[in-house]
């Protein structure tokens, strides 16, 4: 009897890594669904220097190479037109960053099945896990294969 209780107790806890080990693997399908998901916001930050350059090119008194001086501290001092004008432009792109830090929250608590947990999984292991990385990469290239065909 004592044997059986052992070995019952055995086959409980093998039952319960088991399960614990399933839901903290990384399937293929998370990893398909992380990319689509970095893909989107990839294409959102994108949007901000398209912005930026849209924003930029449309103000009179001041062109891209003033505009980059002025990003990075360099040049002339700013006049109060461009620091009011810097100050727009980063309070646009403050508002886009918000914005992708919200659709980002969003997509990877429903589009990744396990929801916020899973994918800071996935993101933990991209960063550690090479055999993970590698699946990632095969992933990522044929969606992009896909995507030039489309």
């Amino acid at each position: 009897m004592k044997k059986l209780n052992v070995l019952l107790a055995f086959a409980f806890f093998a039952l319960l890594s088991t399960s614990a080990l399933a839901q903290d693997e990384i399937t293929d399908e998370d990893l398909r669904r992380y990319a689509l998901l970095d893909e989107v916001v990839d294409a959102m930050k994108s949007e901000i220097s398209d912005l930026t350059k849209e924003i930029v090119a449309k103000q009179e008194g001041i062109d891209g190479k003033r505009f980059n001086e002025l990003n990075k501290g360099q040049g002339e001092p700013a006049s109060e037109f461009e620091q009011k004008f810097m100050d727009l432009v980063n309070k646009k792109k403050d508002e886009r960053i918000a914005d992708i830090k919200t659709v980002n929250s969003i997509l990877a608590t429903k589009m990744i099945s396990g929801g916020a947990k899973k994918y800071k999984a996935v993101k933990a292991a991209l960063k550690s896990d090479e055999a993970v990385k590698e699946r990632y990469a095969k992933i990522q290239a044929v969606m992009a294969a896909s995507e030039d065909g489309a």
